[in-house]
């Protein structure tokens, strides 16, 4: 068999899906590298990180134990995927630990909040490790992945409106989250077409991510209706 025949039918890359359902994790994977990319540069000019904080640290775990210790016959495009998230989210978490504090509204000192950053990676830890050990997550990693990402997308406006700035946040960032995580879960339904629990969540972080850009929209272009 030649190279370009094991790759093109080889599950460790790119034989354990069809064409489209490839090329809808590819675009997930680039929208969502684009964000990441996005979201580790604006904190070095705004001092600020849009990333909600307690997901953050979800985010990083999740991404650090499903792209190099657990080893599921994902293919190339999701492994490698989950492994580049992971390079770009220690410059985001970086800038978590210097300006995710402004998104607490509790006083709290420097020490105590890195303090709870700490607690709450280890405890996201212990959780995704747990739910995928106990059998609950799919060999993609996508009932626990969407657990977070519905956090993100709940998230997101809530904190856009809190702070009642949008020149901290992204436009850009708000319509890559909702394309990688659209065509993410249209790979779902392709997939997993009898997988109702992550189908609902993707379904419901959809909803999320509209309403978000949808504000994010009403605020960039008529700030009083918002």
């Amino acid at each position: 068999m030649s190279f370009w025949q094991t790759l093109a039918t080889d599950p460790e890359y790119f034989g354990r899906y069809t064409l489209i359902e490839n090329i809808f994790l590819l675009l997930g994977v680039v929208f969502w590298a684009y964000m990441y990319a996005v979201l580790l540069i604006e904190p070095f000019k705004k001092k600020f990180v849009e990333m909600p904080v307690f997901i953050a640290c979800g985010n990083i775990i999740w991404e650090l134990l499903w792209g190099f210790c657990f080893k599921e016959p994902m293919g190339a495009i999701l492994l490698w995927g989950y492994r580049l998230g992971f390079v770009l989210d220690i410059v985001i978490f970086y800038q978590v630990i210097r300006f995710g504090k402004k998104q607490i509204s509790l006083p709290m000192s420097d020490k105590g909040y890195k303090f709870l950053l700490g607690i709450l990676v280890v405890s996201w830890g212990l959780l995704i490790y747990t739910f995928y050990k106990g059998g609950y997550d799919l060999f993609t990693g996508s009932n626990s992945a969407y657990i977070l990402s519905l956090i993100i997308s709940v998230m997101y406006p809530i904190l856009f409106l809190k702070t009642g700035d949008p020149n901290m946040f992204s436009y850009s960032v708000s319509w890559a989250k909702f394309l990688g995580n659209g065509f993410f879960t249209i790979f779902i339904f392709l997939y997993f077409p009898d997988k109702y629990f992550v189908q609902v969540l993707s379904g419901l972080g959809t909803i999320a991510d509209i309403y978000y850009v949808w504000i994010f929209t009403r605020q960039k272009y008529s700030p009083s209706k918002v």
